[in-house]
C-alpha cells in the first residue's frame, strides 16, 4: 500500500518567520508566529521510500498523486494547537519527572518517601515545570515488573497531595490509571502506548483523561536486544497514527492526545538520533509532540559513557534540537537548567 508523509523543512524563526509568511514564501508551523517552514519534504512509501523536496510557493503548481491526502497532512502541520489543560502551546513546555522508584536509571530511591517526593515536586514547579509526571514503576531497559498494589502504594498518596497542580500519572496498568485519575491525575502517560494492559484503552475511553501515547518496542526486559525497523521514522509514525485513530474513531478528542516517539525504548543509538533530528515529521499527526530525552543512554554513548548525573549538556542539546523543530513538550529531570536554556533559545530566535 502506498502511503505519503510530509516533513517541514527550511525553518525560520522570529521576524524572519513572520516576514516569509507575509510574503507567502512560508507557512506557520503549528500556527505559531515565531516558526515557519519554507520547504516541504514529501515522502512516498511503497516497496521503496522515495522523497521529494518542494518550496511552499510551488505546491499548487505541482501535480501529486493523493494530493488531498497530502493537503490534510499539511493542514495538520500548520493548524494551531489548542491549549493543553489551559497551557498555551506557543512556546515549549516542561514535564518535571518525579520517580517514586528504587531503581529508575537516573534518580531511583531519591524520592521514595512522601515528604521528599512532594517537596521535590514543588521545587520542580517553582523551577518552571508546567506538569509533574509521577511514576511508581521503572520502565528503563532491564527493569523488573512490580505488582499493581505496590505501584498504587508508591504513587497514589503523592498524586492526592499534589492534585491542585497539573499531574500526569506515568503508568501502563489499567487499575493504576483508574485510581490515579480518581486521586487527581489529569493525564495518563503510558510508555507502552496502551499495549501492555489490554483494558487500558477502555479506561481511557471511559474516563477521558488527557493521554500521552508513547512508542516502545518489546518490554523493559527485551526492548534493547537488537531492535530493528524497516524505517524507524515511518514505522513509529504509523504506529502513533494508528493509536490516534483508534481513540478518535471511538469519540476521543484529538486535542487531548500528546504523541511521544519513545527515545530509548527499543531503539539503538542511530534510531534515537534519527528520531530526534527528524522529529518535526510527527507534527503531521495533528497532536502536540513530547520529547523525553532527559539523561538517557544515547548521551553516554555519544559522549563515551559519562555518568548519568553529568548528562545535562546532552539533555539540553537534544531539547533545543526538538524546540527548534516546534516540539511542544519536554519531559526532563533538570527543570531549572532546561528552562533557562529554552528561555535563552526563545529570546535568540525571536529577534
Amino acid at each position: 500500500m502506498v502511503k505519503f508523509y510530509v516533513r517541514p523543512l527550511e525553518l525560520s524563526y522570529g521576524s524572519d518567520a513572520k516576514r516569509f509568511v507575509k510574503l507567502k514564501l512560508a507557512k506557520k508551523l503549528c500556527g505559531r508566529n515565531d516558526i515557519s517552514f519554507s520547504k516541504l519534504e514529501i515522502i512516498k512509501r511503497d516497496k521503496a521510500v522515495k522523497k521529494k523536496i518542494i518550496y511552499i510557493q510551488d505546491l499548487k503548481q505541482i501535480e501529486l498523486k493523493n494530493k488531498n491526502n497530502i493537503k490534510n497532512l499539511i493542514k495538520n502541520l500548520i493548524s494551531k494547537r489548542k491549549p493543553y489543560l489551559g497551557i498555551n502551546l506557543n512556546s515549549p513546555r516542561l514535564f518535571g519527572i518525579l520517580n517514586i522508584t528504587p531503581d529508575s536509571f537516573s534518580d531511583g530511591g531519591l524520592y521514595f518517601k512522601k515528604t521528599l517526593a512532594v517537596k521535590h515536586a514543588k521545587k520542580l514547579l517553582k523551577d518552571g515545570a508546567d506538569i509533574i509526571d509521577i511514576g511508581g514503576e521503572s520502565t528503563r531497559p532491564g527493569a523488573k515488573l512490580i505488582s499493581v498494589n505496590e505501584e498504587k502504594k508508591r504513587i497514589l498518596n503523592i498524586i492526592k497531595n499534589l492534585k491542585k497542580f497539573r499531574i500526569s500519572a506515568d503508568t501502563r496498568k489499567s487499575e493504576v490509571m483508574i485510581d490515579s485519575i480518581k486521586n487527581g491525575a489529569k493525564i495518563i502517560n503510558d510508555v507502552s502506548g496502551l499495549d501492555y494492559d489490554k483494558k487500558s484503552i477502555n479506561v481511557i475511553l471511559r474516563f477521558k483523561p488527557n493521554i500521552i501515547l508513547n512508542h516502545s518496542k518489546g518490554n523493559p526486559q527485551t526492548m534493547q536486544k537488537n531492535p530493528k525497523y524497516k524505517n524507524v521514522l515511518l514505522d513509529i509514525y504509523d504506529y502513533l497514527e494508528n493509536k490516534i485513530n483508534l481513540l478518535v474513531n471511538h469519540g476521543f478528542k484529538r486535542d487531548k492526545i500528546i504523541v511521544d516517539p519513545g527515545i530509548g525504548f527499543g531503539k539503538n543509538l542511530e534510531h534515537n538520533l534519527k528520531l530526534m533530528s527528524h522529529i518535526g515529521i510527527f507534527h503531521a499527526l495533528g497532536c502536540p509532540i513530547m520529547l523525553g530525552s532527559s539523561r538517557k543512554s544515547f548521551i553516554a554513548k555519544v559522549m563515551k559513557n559519562r555518568v548519568t548525573k553529568n548528562r545535562i549538556g546532552g539533555t539540553i542539546a537534544s531539547v533545543l534540537t526538538g524546540a527548534n523543530q516546534g516540539v511542544q513538550f519536554f519531559r526532563v529531570h533538570d527543570i531549572a537548567s532546561v528552562k533557562e536554556a529554552l528561555n535563552i533559545n526563545q529570546s535568540l530566535i525571536n529577534i
